[in-house]
């Protein structure tokens, strides 16, 4: 290493807070916040799954809508919540690495929010696809109340999916941005 690295090193570990503390502390609460409100959405999601799923244990007839319905939750909330659990945490002590250890916690976080948007992308071009199969069948056996239930399940299909690859677009190219930046950081390897 030159001196300049080590200056540069030396630079990086001892920079200070910024001295406007009251906006860096808005911006956590801010984050926590909408931290919040996404795991709360989460979980209205998923006991609203359950309750269609459970529906009929309650007495509720078994309507067409609810058999297209149910191969798609009994798989796909199982799957989210494993997801979400086994998601990488955000170390505490992150902040306090030298430039480039912290550089390669971030693009280890970075890679796996990138897999995580994929992930998100492909299940929703599964749920459009097992829509369409859905909607192809009733439509070949000529079955009413299932072509109905099949068209409303492709058009809740079609929203989110767009819904989806709108919000995945949006953070796949802001965490790229982030990820070509934290390259740069952490350096050769």
């Amino acid at each position: 290493m030159t001196d300049f690295d080590d200056l540069m090193r030396s630079a990086w570990q001892a920079t200070q807070p910024t001295t406007d503390s009251a906006a860096l502390v808005r911006r956590v609460r801010r984050h926590q916040r909408l931290h919040r409100l996404r795991r709360a959405l989460e979980i209205a999601v998923t006991l609203a799954a359950v309750v269609i799923l459970l529906r009929p244990l309650a007495g509720a007839a078994l309507t067409p809508a609810y058999w297209l319905v149910m191969p798609f939750f009994a798989v796909y909330m199982p799957v989210v919540w494993w997801l979400l659990l086994r998601a990488p945490r955000p170390r505490a002590d992150a902040a306090a690495l030298d430039g480039a250890t912290y550089a390669q916690v971030r693009l280890s976080q970075l890679r796996a929010g990138l897999r995580e948007l994929r992930i998100a992308r492909l299940t929703a071009a599964a749920l459009l696809a097992y829509a369409l199969l859905a909607l192809a069948a009733a439509t070949a056996l000529d079955a009413g109340p299932w072509q109905s239930a099949a068209g409303r399940l492709l058009l809740y299909a079609v929203g989110c999916a767009a819904l989806t690859w709108a919000i995945a677009r949006a953070r796949r190219r802001r965490y790229r941005t982030e990820y070509r930046a934290m390259r740069r950081l952490a350096g050769p390897r």
